[in-house]
């Protein structure tokens, strides 16, 4: 019996922990003859000439050139790039879900006794359920792709998605640059779901 009792609150707190935990998962897809850079200039620049010079772009502009500085390339500031790099990116509404609020989970433990067997235990788990409203899902997305400058050959394609119901892409947009750079170039040709933990 006191065995039994000393292991209840390991399990409540692995059931718990089991139901906080929470990562953000991004779709990548990536294509590439991408050689192994040796410090070439490149230059990010928007899909959209007309968001080249809003500065949300700037911002993404500057997180997709730190990374890629910490691959080995470098900006192209002034001069003439080797590469250049397009960036695309969205942000959409999906069809209205609806979502049952529901009461905190609880849990309930029963000791019974009496019997010539020994004494038996149970350990039952319920929830509530409330009203339910309407919750809208959205698409959060990133594109790249690089360009070698001498021959406007495209070199690498890559692109990353989300499925959440955060509307701000500019809060979004972070784990879609972790998840596009993750063990990049990557494996041309394969599609990977990339697990992000929100710190």
């Amino acid at each position: 019996m006191n065995y039994i009792m000393q292991k209840i609150p390991l399990v409540l707190c692995l059931f718990i922990l089991g139901a906080c935990s929470s990562k953000i998962e991004n779709n990548v897809t990536r294509f590439h003859e991408l050689p192994p850079p040796n410090g070439e200039k490149i230059e990010v620049v928007s899909l959209d000439p007309a968001l080249q010079s809003s500065l949300e772009f700037g911002v993404y502009a500057q997180m997709i050139g730190q990374r890629l500085g910490q691959f080995g390339y470098t900006p192209a500031d002034q001069s003439i790039p080797s590469y250049i790099a397009q960036i695309s990116y969205a942000n959409r509404p999906l069809q209205d879900t609806i979502i049952e609020n529901r009461s905190p989970v609880s849990v309930g433990v029963g000791v019974g006794g009496g019997s010539r067997r020994g004494t038996s235990m149970g350990v039952g788990l319920s929830t509530g359920f409330g009203n339910s409203n309407t919750k809208t899902d959205y698409i959060s997305t990133l594109s790249l792709v690089i360009i070698k400058q001498s021959d406007g050959k495209r070199v690498y394609e890559g692109h990353v998605e989300n499925k959440g119901r955060n509307p701000n892409l500019q809060q979004v947009m972070p784990f879609l640059v972790q998840s596009l750079f993750t063990d990049f170039p990557g494996l041309s040709g394969t599609s990977s779901r990339v697990q992000i933990a929100p710190k």
